[in-house]
């Protein structure tokens, strides 16, 4: 900006005025003496303290004055908060040296539950703007999301100090929350109980009576209550009362498993027959919670076009290896492991110098993004996985990877991951990093979503543009563009705002992102490491039921 463009005969107001109402703002412009040389109407409902929007000439000192006589932003502020607050001179300094800091971001509060954000800009010209938004939707989104967290937390040490086993299960019979009484029952780390199912854990007799008990659970709601004579993994006995009860929304019931543990009482030489008899209502039956030689997942055999097939698992996990591997060679594959990049490369070596094909090389997500460039230097189909994964979905993904192996087409430049040639797609994924690009890609292909993958945030607003996706998981730490400014980029160019859910992916460690996605248009976000049940549930939320693509039975 000149002088000359900004004064009062020719400068553009009526441009401004659609900028303020583009970012459902006002907007006030300053020169280098402090004089308004720009006021939208809108500010009028930012500052009470003014009937109308300040007129051009005004000085930003007798602003900031009728501000402070008024009560400041917040003029129904209790009389104690006033008379606590800096003095008038002092008060009017410290927000005029803050318009002249060269970029500045300001929060205030507007009343008990209305917050406005002031985004201060001061141009080289001497000129200045400042952007007055109300954030107050953000901040309650954000003081919600606090407070489940904090629900969260409470509830599992609330659990986790209960003295009887409490265990959480979906409709799928997977746990999802355990707390360290039901542990210590099962004789295992929360991490190899959640995400597994009953059969993974127990016997097929006993699984089989638990699953369809928790099934009946699930579609009557009616609480279910059973007296057990348990056999713990340690053989030693004990006498429980097991209550099971229904929680959640339809669609997503949960059943909640308590255990009131007798053992003291068995311990103290009564038998839990006779402890239990004459309870009305209650059954007494025999539960062996032993397993033989840590019993391993059951495994269908393979099928004749998958059988013998070579798998090269990759991991430095010694228990990721010593569990995977098993799994592999009973479905039937010739299944070997590489614990860092420099085995890797010395088995590929191996396998080329004497012919022999590698189907299928299985990286562990935790795993040297070289593991990866090795086995894609080969031309070998690669899968990656994380470790949560081992129990649930690495057999049914490995299975359903050797059947249906990617379609190899032409080179794309520039890393373009596009992988749909539709002219609308259902996700569009932006992910700079490679390990990140497989783990969405197998995800979405196992949904049976049609996909693209952009690799920075300039790309990730062509392919919007392009291939007009119904959903965008947004990465925030991107080149070119990160995702707070392709996603502001993406709401700018929509016809209607708002029309295309835009989903950030987050890592946990940075504090203040989640006020800047929903700055930027954002409409939620998930958190990394990625999970598959939380993505599932996020696609459900914006694409609904009837918006999904077909999604193959790899039962």
């Amino acid at each position: 900006m000149t002088a000359g463009m900004l004064s009062d005969d020719s400068f553009p107001s009526q441009l401004l005025e659609i900028i303020a109402d583009a970012v459902s703002g006002a907007m006030l412009v300053y020169d280098r003496t402090d004089a308004i040389v720009f006021a939208s109407p809108q500010l009028k409902s930012f500052l009470p303290a003014f009937s109308v929007a300040p007129v051009p000439g005004t000085r930003l000192r007798d602003i900031f004055g009728t501000l402070y006589d008024h009560g400041g932003y917040w003029p129904n502020e209790p009389e104690p908060e006033r008379r606590s607050r800096v003095g008038r001179a002092d008060w009017i300094a410290g927000e005029i040296a803050s318009l002249w800091k060269e970029r500045a971001e300001t929060v205030v509060q507007r009343g008990t539950d209305r917050w406005m954000s002031l985004t201060k800009r001061r141009m080289p010209s001497g000129f200045g703007i400042c952007i007055f938004r109300d954030i107050s939707e953000h901040r309650k989104r954000e003081d919600q999301w606090r407070s489940d967290l904090e629900r969260v937390q409470v509830t599992e040490e609330i659990l986790d100090s209960l003295p009887f086993p409490v265990a959480v299960q979906d409709r799928n019979s997977a746990y999802v929350a355990v707390n360290r009484a039901a542990c210590a029952l099962y004789d295992l780390q929360s991490e190899q109980m959640l995400g597994r199912r009953t059969t993974d854990l127990h016997s097929a007799e006993l699984s089989a009576r638990v699953d369809s008990i928790n099934q009946q659970v699930i579609e009557t709601g009616t609480a279910y209550q059973i007296a057990e004579k348990l056999v713990r993994p340690d053989c030693a006995e004990t006498a429980v009362i097991t209550r099971k009860f229904r929680v959640g929304k339809p669609g997503r019931y949960l059943v909640v498993t308590a255990m009131e543990d007798l053992s003291d009482v068995v311990e103290a030489g009564l038998q839990g027959e006779r402890l239990l008899t004459g309870i009305e209502g209650v059954d007494f039956v025999h539960s062996d919670l032993r397993r033989q030689g840590d019993r391993p997942v059951p495994v269908r055999p393979a099928a004749d076009d998958i059988a013998g097939r070579r798998i090269l698992l990759v991991t430095g996990d010694t228990s990721v290896e010593n569990e995977g591997l098993p799994l592999l060679l009973r479905l039937g594959l010739d299944a070997t492991a590489a614990r860092d990049p420099q085995e890797l490369q010395a088995i590929l070596a191996v396998a080329r110098d004497t012919g022999v094909t590698i189907d299928l090389v299985v990286i562990d997500a935790a795993m040297d993004i070289a593991c990866l460039e090795l086995a894609q230097t080969c031309g070998i189909d690669v899968l990656v996985f994380e470790a949560f994964q081992l129990h649930r979905d690495l057999v049914k993904n490995i299975t359903r990877h050797l059947r249906n192996p990617p379609v190899v087409s032409e080179p794309l430049d520039d890393g373009d991951w596009q992988i749909s040639t539709e002219p609308s797609i259902d996700i569009l994924v932006a992910e700079d990093n490679a390990v990140n690009q497989i783990v969405f890609t197998q995800i979405l292909e196992g949904f049976g979503y049609r996909y693209a993958i952009a690799s920075d945030g300039e790309e990730a607003v062509r392919l919007w543009r392009e291939l007009s996706p119904k959903l965008v998981l947004m990465d925030i730490t991107l080149p070119v563009l990160n995702g707070f400014e392709a996603a502001s980029k993406i709401r700018e160019s929509e016809e209607f705002p708002g029309t295309t859910p835009i989903i950030g992916v987050l890592s946990p460690a940075v504090e203040g992102d989640r006020d800047a996605c929903w700055a930027a248009g954002i409409d939620d976000v998930v958190m990394k490491p990625l999970s598959p049940d939380i993505l599932e549930e996020k696609f459900r939320q914006y694409l609904g039921e009837t918006s999904r693509a077909w999604r193959q039975d790899t039962g």
